[in-house]
Parts: structure tokens; sequence; C-alpha cells
């Protein structure tokens, strides 16, 4: 079980490598997106050509980046949407059961049969190097590649979550949810900030104390 969560670790590292990459792509996006809309107002009243199918299918081409390979970041800090409206409710072992059965069962799954759709479908794609069928578009077949990227991304988060899990429920790792973890980072917060302003008031109580000392004689 210990190389196991030293797997499992690993693979949160690449995950959070990978948000990272996110988040930079994330900005540039919002940079591609309001360059055409600036683009759009100086086509149209300046009479420039700044504005381009090209530009614009990259800002949703970007996106598609940002969903697709940022689930596995997701789901490694835990901010994925849940549905089940008990699992907060649950006691840490039961939860990480309901993880395992669900990544076992159902998350693993799901990646290869997609996996077994979208990898055809991008050879397809690359065969006739398919294009954007607006003029001065982009090529098709890189977006669809990002399909099976994101989901061999995800179905190694999920091998993460179910060691992580399986330890939990073997008692070899304490399991917590990022909500948990948000608490008690700011529990630590707080007991800092307490400490600081014990650390602070020393010195104000010192200065007293000598001045009481000062009156006494």
């Amino acid at each position: 079980m210990p190389a196991l969560l030293g797997l499992a670790r690993a693979i949160d590292r690449f995950s959070s490598w990978l948000g990272i990459l996110i988040g930079g792509v994330t900005l540039l996006m919002i940079g591609v997106g309001l360059f055409n809309v600036f683009g759009r107002f100086a086509d149209r009243y300046l009479g420039t050509e700044f504005s381009s199918n090209s530009l614009l299918e990259l800002q949703w081409y970007l996106f598609s980046v940002i969903f697709l390979l940022g689930g596995a970041y997701v789901m490694s800090v835990d901010e994925h949407v849940r549905v089940d409206v008990l699992y907060g409710r649950l006691a840490p072992k039961r939860r990480a059961l309901i993880n395992l059965l669900g990544t076992v069962f159902f998350l693993l799954p799901f990646c290869v049969i997609v996996l077994w759709v979208a990898i055809p479908w991008f050879r397809l794609s690359f065969g006739i190097q398919e294009g954007s069928p607006d003029p001065g578009g982009l090529l098709r077949w890189p977006v669809k590649l990002l399909i099976p990227i994101g989901f061999v991304f995800l179905f190694i988060q999920g091998i993460s979550e179910a060691i992580k899990a399986a330890g939990a429920l073997t008692g070899h790792y304490e399991y917590r949810t990022q909500d948990e973890l948000e608490a008690l980072a700011a529990d630590v917060q707080l007991d800092r900030a307490g400490l600081d302003g014990l650390l602070v008031g020393i010195p104000d109580e010192a200065e007293e104390q000598m001045k009481n000392n000062q009156r006494k004689k």
C-alpha cells in the first residue's frame, strides 16, 4: 500500500502541474476573446481586418483544452460536481467506500468507453486532415485529439482516487475532502492570527509592567 500511495501522490503532482497549465490557457483564452470583441468593433467602425474565423475558432479550441484537460486536475482537488446530498454527512470511511466503488465501476469504465469511441473518430479526422467548414478556419483533428488525451488523464487520476480511497478503508491514508482541507487551513490561519495577536500584546504588557515598577520607585 505505501508504494501505491506513492504512485497516487505522483499522479496528484502531475495533475497539479496540469492545473497550472490550464490556468495559463484560461488567461490566453480570455485574451483571445477580448481581442475578438475589440477586433469586431474595429472592423466595423474603422474598416480594419483584425477579426477572423481562425481567431474565433481558436477561442473555443482553448475552451476545449480547459474543459477536457482540466477534468483530472478538478478531480484531484475534489472540486468536481457532486449530486449526492448525503455524501458530505457520511463518515470518512463511508465516503471513501463510495468513491472507490464509483471510481472502479463507473468512472474508469466510462473513460474506457469514451476512448474506444473517440480514438477511431480522431484517426478518421486526422486521416482526411479534416478542417473547418468556414473560410480561414482551423483544422478540426487537433481539437478532436483532446478528447482521448483528456480522458486518459482522467483515467489516470481515477486510479489515484481509487488508491487513496482503498488506503482510507485500510487505515493507510487519511481521507479528507477539499472542503475539510480548506476548513482545516482556515483554522490554522485563525490560530496563527491569535498567536500573532498574543505576541503583539506581550511587548505592551511588558511596557506597562516597567511603568508600574518605575512608579513604585
